[in-house]
């Protein structure tokens, strides 16, 4: 019953973000969305029917606004540093590696995403918790130190979502 409820609830939130996208909330718009989530849900199926019971995707809604957030200031930031180090013409893109704490898979590809939203970085591989990132400006060569600049703000604000799993 619990499982059936978290699906309906994904249903509505996933035909929401559907409608939103389309930037349309009629008849037609609000159908094509649930089908559009009802294959979503068969293809998920499909690729991962090992999954289904031990595989959750919780997070709390203070945990992923607190997420949104930092996501947000990254970006600026992140920015405003790739735009002085252009103009300063200190761009000397590389491909750096570092590893996460963070255990849960899906926790981990949002990290990934969110370093790939932030100018100057974008995340090209991702395996057992280890990322490998093409930098702009790399200002470290230093595993410790690259995981201090690109995503630990990222971890700090799902590491206790990855503790509670």
């Amino acid at each position: 019953m619990k499982t059936t409820s978290r699906r309906i609830i994904l249903l509505i939130i996933l035909t929401f973000i559907w409608c939103v996208l389309n930037e349309r909330f009629s008849f037609s718009t609000v159908i094509g969305g649930l089908v559009v989530s009802l294959i979503t849900f068969f293809l998920l199926r499909l690729i991962q029917p090992d999954q289904q019971k031990n595989f959750t995707y919780n997070i709390s809604v203070i945990r992923l606004i607190i997420f949104v957030f930092v996501v947000f200031k990254e970006i600026y930031v992140s920015a405003y540093r790739a735009i002085k180090h252009i103009l300063k013409n200190e761009i000397n893109p590389q491909f750096v590696s570092t590893t996460t704490s963070i255990k849960r898979h899906w926790l981990q590809a949002l990290i990934a995403n969110a370093i790939t939203l932030t100018p100057g970085t974008v995340t090209v591989h991702l395996k057992d918790g280890s990322y490998t990132i093409l930098w702009l400006y790399p200002l470290t060569i230093r595993q410790k130190d690259i995981k201090k600049h690109l995503i630990q703000v990222f971890e700090d604000a799902l590491i206790k979502e990855d503790r509670n799993a």
